[in-house]
């Protein structure tokens, strides 16, 4: 699901979010669950300019995670949020392959 609170999210951007996390399903033995992205601007104190803040919320085995992260733009935002997301679903299949 996407949603975004003061940004309008074009179809290509959407399309582009759909596309990068489906590739978390290479992490099956997860089970990755209703994934959630919202998007928002802020504006940082002392800065004409305002950045880009994207948030995933998933859910994996019954436990919750969030991750958020701000960039320039959204793209970047996405991209660093994206990573930290892919980090932790990698520990944690590890850890379950481990047992």
């Amino acid at each position: 699901m996407l949603s975004s609170k003061t940004v309008e999210l074009t179809e290509q951007v959407k399309q582009f979010f759909r596309e990068k996390l489906a590739r978390l399903q290479k992490f099956p033995s997860l089970g990755v669950r209703n994934v959630e992205v919202v998007v928002d601007r802020v504006k940082r104190k002392g800065r004409n300019t305002s950045d880009a803040t994207v948030e995933v919320i998933t859910e994996v085995k019954g436990r919750r995670f969030a991750f958020k992260e701000i960039g320039a733009n959204l793209y970047q935002a996405f991209f660093r949020v994206y990573s930290k997301v892919e980090e932790k679903f990698r520990r944690e299949d590890g850890e379950r392959k481990r047992r």
